[in-house]
């Protein structure tokens, strides 16, 4: 299905974007945070006087946030914090939502982290920090969430203290940030990873495209591990799942990994991988390559990724170098849709300009993954050509990704989604 970027199919309607998206925020109920949401006001925050709360919020008007305003002057200046009691040796995950509206007379950002205390009400020893969740301004100015995942309370820790802060520079008044959704919550007991798309299959133009898996358990002890295979609506393969068994700090390598795990001799869609994580993280790694036996590619890696990666837009650039020379370079698109609801889902294709020439939608149902092949033909663009690019929106977040294939090799590079910069 074709058609121009500005008709908006209407199946792209807020009800069902509200109910995607909702899906993926972390339940209130497991968050330790009191009032995270800031539908009571600033209560249960420590806040310093540049903070106010404000009536608009991530879940729409009357919903509240924390309206962050002015330069402090100092990289880094504290302007909100929290504490909670916590379990040591414990999970947490934590994940907030911000918005960071353009000005052009300041730049910055917001930051989060969790600061672990030896005593309760956040006293006593400073046992360890974790990573800092950064947002910074990415046009078009939205709400966007983060999260940091499976953070480790320490040994001894008694509380928790989550604290906001903030890095701007230009006129004191110039700079706004709002903040909304701040969750602190055990992690699940039980961790998937997605790996967006692995094939077995013959490419248009002769080459035969192979996925290498490779699953390591770094733990003493023996554990299970989950791998399932998700394909297409019209190709359903949710009885693809096998349980693994894996022996103390062992490693196996699926060099073909539809066909030595599923027995599929040919096909293609998303991979999940899902363990008990208490006992430590299972390291997963992918890769694709061309097997031609006259034209071999040099293969290239996939991702792994947390659930809390998907998305609902992005941008992706780099398509083709020109190097390809006469044979080109073709584009294939794809998403995997991991939700329980069907989703529309569009590929803009912009010219080295970056003016939009086309988009192509695609419904993806539920746990389905799709491709688009050659996304450039599909929207009636002509060849991917050097300076290029795509960008991608959904109505709830899933898993997109770009393919870029040399057509004289047959040799492919996968393309990171990334943070949308459009106006």
């Amino acid at each position: 299905m074709r058609q121009h970027l500005r008709t908006r199919p209407p199946l792209l309607g807020t009800a069902l974007v509200g109910a995607a998206l909702s899906a993926a925020l972390p339940s209130a109920a497991a968050n330790i945070l009191n009032n995270g949401s800031f539908g009571s006001g600033l209560g249960g925050w420590a806040a310093t006087p540049s903070v106010e709360w404000v009536p608009e919020g991530a879940a729409g008007p009357g919903s509240g946030s924390a309206r962050i305003r002015g330069n402090p002057g100092i990289v880094g200046a504290l302007r909100l914090s929290q504490c909670a009691a916590v379990t040591p040796g414990t999970d947490y995950d934590l994940g907030a939502s911000t918005l960071l509206p353009s000005s052009p007379e300041a730049e910055g950002g917001v930051s989060f982290q969790v600061v672990w205390h030896s005593w309760p009400g956040c006293e006593g020893a400073t046992l360890g920090l974790s990573p800092t969740l950064d947002f910074a301004y990415v046009a078009p100015a939205d709400w966007t969430r983060r999260s940091l995942e499976r953070l480790r309370a320490p040994s001894g820790a008694a509380s928790a203290s989550v604290r906001v802060i903030s890095w701007a520079s230009g006129p004191e008044l110039a700079f706004n940030a709002f903040v909304d959704e701040v969750d602190l919550s055990p992690s699940q007991r039980f961790v998937t990873l997605t790996v967006p798309t692995a094939a077995s299959v013959d490419g248009a133009r002769g080459e035969r495209f192979r996925t290498t898996l490779v699953l390591t358990n770094p733990a003493p002890t023996t554990r299970r591990i989950d791998v399932a295979l998700r394909c297409r609506a019209d190709q359903p393969c949710s009885t693809a799942a096998v349980s693994l068994l894996f022996a103390p700090r062992e490693t196996r390598v699926f060099a073909d990994a539809l066909l030595e795990i599923f027995g599929k001799q040919s096909g293609a869609g998303a991979l999940e991988v899902t363990y008990e994580a208490t006992p430590g993280p299972i390291v997963v790694s992918a890769r694709a390559a061309t097997v031609h036996a006259e034209r071999p590619g040099n293969g290239m890696a996939l991702p792994v990724l947390p659930t809390s990666a998907a998305r609902v837009t992005a941008t992706f650039v780099g398509l083709s170098d020109g190097r390809a020379g006469d044979g080109g370079t073709r584009v294939n698109g794809g998403v995997y849709n991991p939700s329980t609801t069907t989703v529309l889902v569009g590929f803009a294709v912009h010219a080295e300009s970056g003016e939009a020439l086309n988009t192509v939608f695609q419904m993806v149902g539920p746990g389905a993954w799709t491709q688009i092949n050659d996304l450039f033909s599909q929207a009636g663009a002509g060849p991917a050509r050097p300076g290029s690019f795509v960008t991608f929106a959904s109505e709830g977040p899933v898993f997109p990704f770009l393919i870029s294939i040399d057509n004289r090799s047959g040799d492919s590079v996968y393309l990171e989604p990334r943070e949308s910069f459009q106006p």
